[in-house]
């Protein structure tokens, strides 16, 4: 090696100061690549890894228990309960609430159709995924169960503003209110991120539109929040429900996508 170095003399030296740089180079973006990684629930790995031993026996959800004619008719029966409840609520609004209520449910249903349209053609079949606990493997269907919640929450929302609940996390505590928004917004960010980064670029046209029309129903829900109450706090409780909510839709896609984005990758 010195033998070597001697007689290569100058390029030697120019070689390994480009490997140094190189190395470098490399290490500085596995740091910031850690860095900038959100902390996903599912385990302490940066990317949520696929569930492992995807054919050995796992428990499964409801949904992905359902035969498909089951499952329509449960999307079905919720649709109708959804509509039913958002009549009876309307009844009992003045007009300009209840146009303020119109356009947030209009808002709320592009959603959930862009949401469904970006999951149909990527997660519409089983998966094996954690839940949020490493080593406790279900299978499930992330189209499905991204579906359902959205009808179900909704449905709880019309329910509980009915009564005239608009506090939904009863959380007292107005720093802590304002801390827990923050790391909702930054987790919010960090996820739709990491979504579109782990699906393949010929879906991610219609990712960013589902992420666009959830932040399209958010503006309109909290601009019908503020037309019920005066209540600064309770409108950020709303925020930060309806935050919570898309995280965890988020999360749950990004443990499907990360499976198949290994096994395009071996």
């Amino acid at each position: 090696m010195v033998s070597t170095t001697y007689i290569l003399g100058g390029k030697s030296v120019v070689l390994l100061r480009r490997c140094f740089i190189c190395f470098i180079f490399v290490a500085c973006c596995l740091f910031f690549s850690l860095a900038a990684a959100p902390a996903f629930a599912v385990s302490s790995h940066l990317i949520p890894l696929p569930a492992v031993n995807f054919d050995t026996p796992s428990p499964k959800t409801a949904n992905a228990e359902l035969s498909q004619k089951e499952y329509e008719q449960k999307i079905s029966s919720l649709e109708k309960i959804c509509g039913d409840r958002y009549n009876v609520f309307a009844q009992t609004l003045s007009e300009e609430k209840k146009a303020a209520l119109s356009i947030s449910h209009a808002r709320w249903r592009e959603f959930l159709f862009s949401l469904q349209e970006t999951l149909n053609r990527q997660l519409n079949t089983p998966v094996k995924v954690f839940y949020g606990i490493k080593e406790r493997e279900r299978v499930t269907n992330i189209y499905r169960d991204a579906a359902a919640a959205v009808y179900e929450q909704r449905i709880s929302d019309l329910e509980r503003w009915s009564r005239g609940d608009f506090s939904p996390l009863k959380i007292g505590d107005p720093d802590a209110l304002k801390v827990a928004l923050a790391y909702e917004e930054n987790l919010f960010n960090e996820r739709a991120s990491r979504c579109v980064y782990l699906m393949e670029e010929r879906y991610r046209l219609e990712e960013f539109t589902s992420q666009k029309a959830w932040r399209d129903f958010r503006e309109a829900q909290l601009s019908f929040i503020k037309k019920m109450t005066d209540d600064r706090h309770a409108l950020s409780e709303e925020n930060l429900l309806m935050l919570r909510r898309i995280n965890d839709i988020r999360a749950l896609q990004a443990e499907g996508l990360v499976f198949f984005k290994q096994e395009r990758e071996e």
